[in-house]
């Protein structure tokens, strides 16, 4: 017997799939007639999508996904029903897919993953806001994928379908998410943007159920993406629970500041260079420029993404710890952050980029869409990519997560090949030796001094 205290909210997934060569209202009209199997206190379902022909939604209901058995269970669930979905498709004459791989050179446009979040009072619901408003571009930059196309080409981009995407706005700062205070800040977006459904951003808070929309994740290839996307969300939604329950509150971030890293995520992905704000500069706050009436100064920083997106992990490993989660259940995003910056980040696209012996590409997809192991089939990929790197990526991340403790982040430049923590300010061959360790008559930079001695004779 246990007692959890602060324990883990329910979350409804909509996972983003796609149907080539087939009349898509056929297949929901075959799911619909046969069926899809239950999950928690609901039945799944299946929705067309909005936005093109080809494109559908496996909606689950809420459910609590929050130990490593609920989570093997659900994710069964899941898989089955895409099983069901791939055999209507395949009845029909097409082949189930995800959003942006194209397989028979029709243009099947990107979508996204949709995810809800369950609070239990407005509190917990605005810190929770808050909270993935402030990580949004580090989220947009792991879960970012670019189009995908027979013959293995796949562009740079950060996330294809936030850049072609029309229906995106990035998440406002809203405070109070009463109904009052709610209805101000769609005036406000009416007003400047001419749009207002608060829907529209990339974290919304819903007032109907109580829930907190995540619509910014690309569709992965995977279902093991989506379980590790899923647990950062938890960890998320975990750190704002204890946060209400402490009484704490979240840090701002300025506007113009997300809207500029959000761009960067967007085109860039985890190439790009995010700006932080730490505030007013040191003597900055009563000095002439403020009192003619100047903005003050602020002392702003850039840092690659992957670094924040690692400081962002690292940081929620108590939260990972709660959850019972394993590096092999978070190796998919591990993977991006921890391993050599040399190489392409591993992600589920390589997967359809292996020799699979002859095997048709839509059952390789089909199988990354159904294997319900850790890590799934990207795992191996991962191992045999990086055998030394993955290796203590997942000896380190599984102590820390046994013990629950923070990893420590990173000093100096970003290095996602290291394992562990660096010492120093910089890498080794820039840091400054102590006076102890020079030699009699060397320079400050350690080279010999060929300046003479007090006695005239050089050393």
């Amino acid at each position: 017997m246990s007692l959890t205290r602060v324990g883990a909210a329910r979350q409804a997934l909509a996972k983003g799939l796609a149907v080539q060569g087939a009349d898509r209202d056929a297949v929901v009209a075959a799911v619909e007639r046969g069926g899809l199997p239950e999950l928690g206190s609901g039945r799944l379902r299946l929705r067309p999508g909005r936005r093109h022909p080809a494109l559908l939604r496996l909606v689950t209901p809420p459910a609590w996904w929050g130990t490593r058995g609920a989570r093997a269970d659900g994710f069964g669930v899941l898989a089955g029903a895409i099983e069901v979905v791939a055999d209507a498709a395949r009845r029909a004459g097409g082949v189930l897919t995800v959003p942006g791989v194209s397989l028979d050179g029709t243009a099947v446009p990107p979508d996204g993953d949709l995810y809800w979040l369950e609070t239990i009072d407005p509190v917990e619901r605005e810190l929770l806001y808050a909270l993935l408003r402030r990580h949004s571009p580090a989220l947009i930059a792991l879960a970012g994928r670019g189009s995908f196309s027979r013959e293995g080409r796949r562009d740079r981009v950060g996330s294809r379908w936030l850049a072609d995407s029309g229906e995106h706005l990035a998440a406002r700062n809203i405070g109070p998410v009463t109904e009052r205070h709610l209805e101000q800040v769609r005036a406000e977006l009416r007003r400047r943007d001419g749009i207002g459904d608060l829907d529209r951003m990339d974290v919304a808070p819903v007032e109907d159920d109580g829930t907190v929309l995540v619509r910014c994740l690309d569709a992965q290839t995977t279902l093991a993406e989506v379980r590790a996307h899923m647990l950062l969300l938890d960890a998320l939604a975990l750190r704002a629970r204890g946060q209400a329950r402490r009484g704490d509150r979240c840090a701002f971030v300025r506007q113009d500041l997300l809207d500029d890293n959000r761009a960067r995520a967007v085109t860039e992905g985890l190439r790009a260079v995010f700006v932080e704000d730490h505030g007013p500069r040191a003597g900055a706050g009563r000095d002439e420029q403020r009192q003619a009436g100047r903005p003050r100064e602020r002392s702003e920083r850039r840092r690659p993404a992957r670094q924040a997106a690692r400081a962002l992990l690292a940081d929620l490993v108590p939260e990972f710890a709660k959850l019972d989660a394993t590096a092999e259940e978070l190796a998919p995003l591990l993977g991006l952050v921890e391993l050599p910056g040399r190489t392409r980040p591993p992600s589920g696209q390589d997967l359809l980029r292996c020799d699979t012996g002859g095997r048709p590409l839509s059952d390789t997809l089909r199988a990354a869409l159904t294997d319900t192991r850790p890590g799934g089939a990207l795992l191996p990929l991962i191992v045999e990519g990086h055998p030394g790197s993955a290796a203590l990526m997942l000896q380190a991340w599984g102590q820390a997560l046994s013990t629950g403790e923070p990893l420590r982040e990173r000093c100096g430049r970003d290095e996602p090949g290291r394992a562990g923590p660096r010492r120093g300010n910089g890498p080794p061959s820039h840091r400054r030796r102590r006076p102890a360790d020079r030699a009699p008559g060397a320079a400050p930079d350690g080279r010999r001094d060929p300046r003479p001695t007090r006695g005239g004779n050089p050393q």
